[in-house]
């Protein structure tokens, strides 16, 4: 039980190391000399790297992203043999979340880790993951409303996991995986409404906090949000 205790401490530290990478700020750096912090939404994750590189970019950010959030769950359950703490294991693709959201490489601002939150659900399911992907994407494709959409399956999915057949589990148990689900989606939104500072002084704070909330960014308009440049990371959203 002590070797398991430190196998689960030294995997918590890793997934968060892993998720405290910057890798959607690095490669918009390398490639095309972009600090993601000071251009497009300011969000420091895919999409503000495809509106800032190209298209194409996204899809490079959500592989990475998700596997990410996978890696420490797979490794820790069938590398590390961590299988029957599964209730603990279940907080190490968190920790990755957290540390995406938070990183110490960019003074503890971030992402939005919802590629690193599909990520952990794969490392569960790659069924279910494809599950909930079809429901966003016909829900997307029904309302045009990406954000806001994201908040419906992110407050479905840990009910459907719950109903999901254990034999399509590649980790855990449809226990873990609703609440790892369910935790993830809190953490994404927590970091929606704290974006990576304070609201501009010029906006009144709660129709910011509302439009975080549902459209992730301070401002209705969805154009001249893309438009505007950041300002040191502080209107991040």
């Amino acid at each position: 039980m002590p070797e398991d205790a430190a196998k689960l401490i030294a995997l918590w530290v890793a997934a968060y190391v892993i998720g405290a990478v910057p890798v959607s700020y690095l490669l918009a750096r390398s490639v095309g000399g972009v600090d993601l912090r000071k251009h497009g939404s300011g969000n420091v994750g895919a999409s503000n790297v495809a509106s800032q590189l190209g298209k194409p970019w996204w899809l490079v950010v959500a592989v990475i992203d998700f596997s990410r959030g996978a890696a420490a769950l797979l490794l820790g359950h069938h590398l590390l043999g961590l299988g029957s703490a599964a209730w603990l294991l279940m907080l190490a693709p968190l920790f990755t979340i957290m540390g995406n959201n938070w990183s110490p490489f960019l003074r503890f601002t971030g992402g939005r880790s919802v590629g690193i939150w599909a990520g952990g659900i794969i490392g569960f399911s790659p069924l279910f993951f494809g599950a909930g992907l079809l429901f966003y994407l016909l829900g997307w494709r029904a309302t045009k409303r990406s954000a806001e959409w994201l908040l419906v399956v992110m407050a479905a999915l840990p009910a459907l996991a719950l109903a999901w057949p254990e034999r399509f589990l590649l980790a855990g148990g449809t226990e873990q995986m609703a609440l790892f689900t369910g935790a993830g989606a809190l953490l994404i939104l927590v970091k929606r409404l704290l974006s990576n500072g304070t609201p501009p002084a010029d906006l009144p704070r709660g129709s910011v906090l509302v439009n975080r909330l549902l459209r992730d960014r301070d401002i209705a308009d969805r154009e001249k949000w893309l438009a505007r440049a950041g300002s040191n990371g502080n209107n991040a959203g």
